[in-house]
């Protein structure tokens, strides 16, 4: 039978509407790999980028190679999904050389299509219809890219049990939890999102670079590059990130995965995805693309554990889950300085050879020095921070022979943290005692388990903090914790077998900073914090009981180096005072507790809560004492 011209090109258009027109656009990372492993001339990329943690995000299940553990498999490993769910089972096993999943104990068995996850932690992926779904189960490595040991835990498994232990329909609900709708759009190469509606039914598929090659199911070139396009060489070279205009483009880079906050659905309004889609528009973000910023795509606007929004602990400041590195950084001293540039691969290479993990870089040059540096020994700090601030004395020949001036390093060293040892290698089982990292990119949020994921604010949290919130609450965590317990002094053994506890016992419920133990334990360390000027001192000033709330004018003003404020509380209860910078960004928490009626003298030291001296220029004061709040202006000049 004979198709007439008008139903040819009917098809024709259909086809043409549903072809994904991005994909001559995204030509996918083989086709860098032609070039970019070529030892005779020097372009390995390709083969630098294959070993990182971005080239094995997602691993077909034939991988069996990268699968974690696949002797549980082979054994038919069961896996409980715990009494809030009526213990309901996931069994996994092993056919072949094909993975399968059987959700409930009589429930379906699914094959396992993609393992996810791999370096810090094996998810895994199953195709139910279109669509691709996380299954509640994930495997804890024992540390980054640290297979020795491990552990399984639950994954959402709310997303597939009812409360009574029965599998979920396949529905409407269920299909919102797909992978593609979630977490699709970070972790492929041009990946895109489309629904599929069948009569009532709801789902959706996606589809990535080059006909949704398996090779590609990564976070490839072009994730950071931007599309290939034309790109044939010399002669049309492809975006590099570093040579982007701005700071702010240049961290969009990364920004594009490593934040949380919703795709772009209007105004004010929380989108349906989780990265960056501007649905409005039908548009994805592409990093080259300088003249549409990541804000058009994504809804950085909405609060602090809402919906959509980026999740913190209950001071609505520190992290609290993975991905929220961006919304760090872009409020954190390495950015805002007007000093010198700092950007994401300022210290990261996404195809970095180096033997420092995260991607870190090894070698990183200053003021003349090329200088090997690591994260472990404080060279990679201090390559940038030797000779100013705290640092003053420390000279660049110092850190460039780093083994040889470890002594004179760490006097220094330890006068900034007022610590006495100075092991950052942790020879001698303090956990690192003086390494930048410990305090200054504590392990505050949670990503398989916790705390496995480091802030990039640089900010120290404070032991008040943990006293002030003890009865906050934020999505499941309880209380707040603080820099020193959580990088340190909570539960210390192992590693950290000679970090004092101060006779606090042992806290096994770890995402419950509301216990007494947590407590007892912030009130003996923010006696050290106080002692050590870290930023402020608080005195009851014996009189009367205030008749209103009241916040001082600072004296003197303008100050150098401390000022003193007073606070008027004519009730108990909760308060905090904190300074912000004039971009509204927090320097310092130098008032959070419960406190008695009185009135109160603050002295602030000039220092943010790291005890770093801040900079001359303007501050902002904040008074909260229950329903009270009032800000005030203050000036310091050096």
């Amino acid at each position: 039978m004979k198709l007439s011209a008008t139903i040819l090109m009917t098809f024709y258009l259909v086809l043409a509407a549903a072809a994904p027109l991005y994909a001559q656009t995204y030509d996918g990372t083989q086709k860098c790999r032609t070039c970019h492993r070529n030892t005779s001339t020097g372009h390995i990329e390709y083969t630098q980028w294959s070993n990182t943690l971005h080239a094995k995000t997602i691993l077909p299940d034939t991988a069996t190679s990268a699968v974690r553990p696949l002797s549980d498999f082979t054994s038919g490993k069961v896996i409980s999904m715990g009494p809030d769910y009526s213990n309901a089972q996931v069994i996994i096993s092993k056919t072949g050389p094909d993975l399968f999943a059987q959700v409930g104990a009589s429930g379906t068995t699914y094959p396992i299509t993609w393992t996810f996850g791999w370096g810090f932690r094996q998810l895994y992926l199953v195709k139910i219809d279109s669509s691709y779904y996380t299954l509640p189960i994930q495997y804890n490595l024992n540390g980054y890219l640290d297979n020795s040991s491990g552990s399984w835990d639950t994954y959402q498994p709310g997303s597939w049990f009812n409360a009574n232990g029965s599998p979920k329909s396949i529905n409407n609900f269920f299909r919102a939890t797909s992978w593609d709708k979630n977490c699709m759009g970070c972790h492929v190469t041009a990946g895109r999102v489309h629904i599929i509606v069948s009569g009532s039914d709801t789902s959706w598929g996606s589809s990535w670079a080059n006909n949704s090659s398996k090779d590609n199911i990564v976070v490839g070139c072009e994730n950071c590059h931007g599309p290939n396009g034309s790109h044939s060489g010399a002669s049309s070279p492809t975006m590099l990130p570093s040579n982007l205009p701005t700071k702010q483009a240049k961290i969009e880079v990364c920004a594009q995965c490593h934040s949380r906050a919703c795709s772009n659905n209007g105004q004010g309004t929380a989108g349906t995805f989780g990265f960056a889609k501007d649905e409005v528009n039908d548009a994805y973000f592409n990093p080259a693309d300088t003249l549409k910023p990541l804000s058009g795509f994504m809804n950085f606007n909405l609060g602090a554990n809402q919906p959509g929004g980026p999740a913190t602990w209950p001071d609505l400041v520190t992290s609290r889950l993975n991905a929220e590195q961006y919304l760090d950084f872009r409020n954190a001293k390495h950015f805002t300085t007007p000093y010198e540039e700092i950007t994401c691969f300022t210290c990261h290479s996404a195809h970095s050879n180096s033997p420092n993990p995260h991607n870190l870089i090894d070698t990183l040059s200053s003021r003349g020095f090329d200088i090997k540096v690591s994260a472990d020994d404080n060279t990679l700090c201090l390559t940038c921070h030797a000779g100013y601030g705290p640092f003053t004395s420390i000279s660049l020949n110092w850190v460039q022979n780093e083994p040889t001036y470890r002594d004179s390093i760490g006097a220094v060293v330890s006068q900034h943290t007022k610590h006495e040892l100075y092991d950052p290698l942790n020879t001698m089982q303090t956990g690192g005692i003086g390494r930048c990292t410990q305090c200054h990119m504590a392990k505050v949020a949670t990503s398989a388990k916790p705390y496995d994921i480091s802030s990039h604010a640089f900010t120290v949290v404070p032991p008040e903090k943990t006293i002030f919130y003890a009865s906050g609450a934020a999505g499941g965590a309880r209380g707040m914790l603080n820099t020193c317990a959580a990088s340190c002094h909570r539960n210390p053994s192992g590693d950290k077998s000679l970090v004092p506890g101060f006779g606090v016992g042992s806290d096994p419920t770890l995402t419950d900073w509301g216990e007494q133990t947590d407590i007892a334990l912030a009130e003996s360390l923010n006696t050290h914090w106080k002692a050590w000027g870290f930023p402020t001192s608080v005195k009851e000033i014996k009189s009367s009981v205030p008749v209103a709330y009241s916040l001082s004018q600072n004296y003197p003003n303008p100050f150098n180096p401390s000022t003193k404020i007073v606070v008027d509380l004519p009730r108990g209860g909760t308060a905090s005072l904190e300074v912000y910078n004039i971009i509204g960004a927090r320097v310092a928490t130098v008032m959070a507790g419960s406190y008695s009626p009185g009135r109160y003298e603050v002295t602030w030291r000039g220092r943010d809560d790291a005890g770093i001296e801040v900079p001359s220029g303007i501050y902002f004061y904040k008074l909260v004492a229950g329903a009270y709040s009032e800000t005030k202006k203050m000036m310091m000049v050096k």
